[in-house]
């Protein structure tokens, strides 16, 4: 039996409903001009697919889904762009923006 602690496959259905969708202002600006598109990242994140975070992080992830604590993915779009996903602890708020903004959550 393997514990959380071990690491979760991304799953194929979703782990968790990410709530409300938010994008911040400079994701939102990079999605209308067809830069990137969010929703696969988000739809990896809610699968339980994090992306490139630290091991640490990863635990947190896979602790917080039992627990009800934020969930954080970073995703590389290029080698310079990252996307950071982050659910709220209480799964009703899902915010998609750049490393370098506030979080919005």
């Amino acid at each position: 039996m393997l514990s959380i602690f071990q690491g979760r496959k991304p799953q194929v259905q979703p782990l968790f409903s990410p709530g409300t969708l938010k994008l911040s202002e400079k994701v939102h600006w990079l999605a209308s001009k067809s830069l990137i598109d969010p929703l696969p990242y988000v739809q990896r994140h809610v699968r339980g697919d994090w992306g490139e975070i630290s091991e640490a992080e990863r635990q947190a992830n896979n602790v917080a889904l039992e627990q009800g604590a934020p969930l954080t993915s970073r995703f590389p779009i290029t080698p310079r762009l990252y996307l950071v996903v982050i659910t709220s602890d209480d799964q009703l708020t899902t915010v998609v923006q750049l490393p370098e903004e506030r979080a919005l959550i």
